[in-house]
């Protein structure tokens, strides 16, 4: 064959391999678009999402509203990323190993003297076996009963933990059990061991080198350098806006609290598997799964999530949660693909139903859109004619069932905002409706009957209520209703 024909041939069968590949690039990267067009028009995804794939980015986007002066979002504003800040704090914890300033297996109270545990090792706070007490619940006690004035910090859990030794869970090692606590403990020996505040030492070692310019461990003191913050809210039924932001005084460092971007979480995201931060050797530690001493094994590292997608796709990755801020950050190994979602209100289960998405979409397989809250579809129809939401209740269900969320949850979330506005009619109308759909749901049936009291319809409610207790003898609420009601005259 002439030499010139073949060359012909070798270059036609690259630039068509080359333009496919490119047409099945823009193939999803309009069906991400679509879909986060969708997601948002449901009145879900409100935060900044990146998608990329082998160091290029195929999808960066923010949308929604800041809730602080309802201004747009933009990829640029910073959200609290919740436990992916674990990550943080475990890499901080691998470059002083490497620094040779710590080791692993180094007893917890080697460098801090009184620490109640003596058994407890950096590596079983770093991967989740080390049993420790959960502070959580104490410093929660102390917000009740309105002693918190001041700043609590990660010095104030370590206190209460010497001043109470509480007893460990169970003995290091022997099982698995996530731990804020431990994670806490971890950034005070960050802060120990470097001489540097827990916060100053990201900003050395990791934020300033990697340009991560817009990330930072915020606390009262520092959360003036947000210069364009998110603020946390929830979206309610009826169309306003809750606050649902930073607690008071909470500035505990290690397990949460970094604030950063899509951009800065994939200056991140390189770094880490380029290995700018660390060595290939530690990085195969830390990417380990966790074998405790009961046998088990846990897809969790050195404060990375390590279990496969719905594809059978090894990850890398954490996700975050924090008052309204849902995130995702993930890294598929094999496919070389990159996912983060930051999100700032209240989307909870709705950002792990996105990064499904998006897992299938990358890999060319069908996927599921996410479905609009029926509670919000329907709050101004019920408040306008009851016998018309009940009737298109009815119709969206039997023609696009897929498109709404029909769960149990939906209509007694609006049945409740219906019952406080003192729309009782039509709150009542929800609940039954919520009946209907889920028979042998005793919480509907406890709604309606908290519904059809208000009302002064006791006798009705006293029926609702002995229905849910046939159904569930123990159901607390219930119980206290009807006994309420036994002592009144029906």
């Amino acid at each position: 064959m002439n030499k010139f024909i073949l060359s012909s041939l070798v270059s036609s069968v690259m630039f068509l391999s080359s333009q496919s590949a490119m047409a099945e690039q823009d193939s999803r990267v309009e069906t991400l678009k679509s879909y986060f067009k969708q997601c948002h028009k449901a009145q879900l995804c409100n935060g900044s999402f990146l998608v990329a794939e082998d160091g290029k980015v195929l999808y960066h986007q923010a949308m929604g509203v800041n809730h602080k002066g309802d201004t747009p979002l933009s990829t640029s504003h910073q959200f609290d990323i919740g436990s992916i800040s674990k990550q943080f704090t475990a890499v901080a914890i691998m470059m002083l190993q490497e620094q040779g300033k710590l080791n692993f297996e180094d007893k917890v109270i080697q460098h801090i003297p009184d620490f109640p545990y003596e058994q407890i090792t950096i590596k079983h706070l770093l991967n989740h076996t080390s049993g420790i007490a959960d502070m959580m619940p104490y410093l929660t006690s102390l917000y009740r009963q309105g002693k918190v004035t001041a700043s609590l910090d990660q010095n104030t859990v370590l206190d209460a933990l010497i001043d109470q030794a509480p007893e460990a869970m169970f003995q290091p090692g022997a099982q698995w059990r996530y731990s804020n606590t431990g994670y806490v403990v971890l950034a005070i020996l960050v802060s120990k061991i470097s001489k540097q505040s827990y916060g100053e030492f990201l900003q050395s070692n990791i934020f300033t080198p990697l340009k991560m310019t817009q990330s930072l461990s915020r606390t009262s003191k520092t959360e003036h350098r947000l210069t364009e913050r998110a603020y946390g809210f929830r979206q309610q039924i009826n169309g306003t806006q809750r606050t649902f932001d930073q607690i008071p005084f909470f500035d505990i460092e290690g397990m949460g609290g970094i604030y950063s971007t899509t951009s800065d979480l994939y200056a991140w995201d390189q770094a880490l598997h380029s290995h700018k931060l660390l060595s290939p050797k530690t990085w195969q530690a830390a990417t380990q799964v966790t074998k405790t001493t009961d046998g088990k094994t846990k897809e969790y590292g050195f404060g990375f999530m390590l279990k496969a997608d719905a594809f059978n796709q090894q990850k890398v990755g954490h996700s975050g949660h924090w008052r309204a801020f849902k995130s995702i950050y993930t890294r598929q190994i094999e496919d070389n693909r990159t996912i983060i979602l930051l999100t700032n209100n209240g989307q909870d289960d709705s950002v792990d139903a996105n990064e499904k998405a998006v897992d299938a979409i990358l890999a060319g397989q069908t996927y599921e859109f996410i479905q609009q809250p029926i509670s919000l579809a329907l709050y101004d129809v019920f408040k306008q004619d009851v016998s018309k939401a009940i009737s298109a209740y009815h119709q969206l269900k039997a023609d696009q069932a897929a498109g709404y969320d029909f769960s149990e949850g939906q209509l007694n979330d609006l049945g409740y905002v219906l019952l406080q506005e003192e729309h009782v009619h039509a709150a009542i109308a929800a609940f039954e409706l919520n009946v209907e759909a889920f028979p042998k749901s005793p919480n509907a049936l406890d709604s309606l009957a908290e519904a059809l009291i208000s009302n002064g319809q006791n006798r009705a409610a006293t029926k609702r209520l002995k229905q849910a207790l046939e159904i569930d003898p123990n159901f607390a609420s219930a119980k206290q209703q009807l006994a309420k009601l036994n002592g009144s005259k029906l």
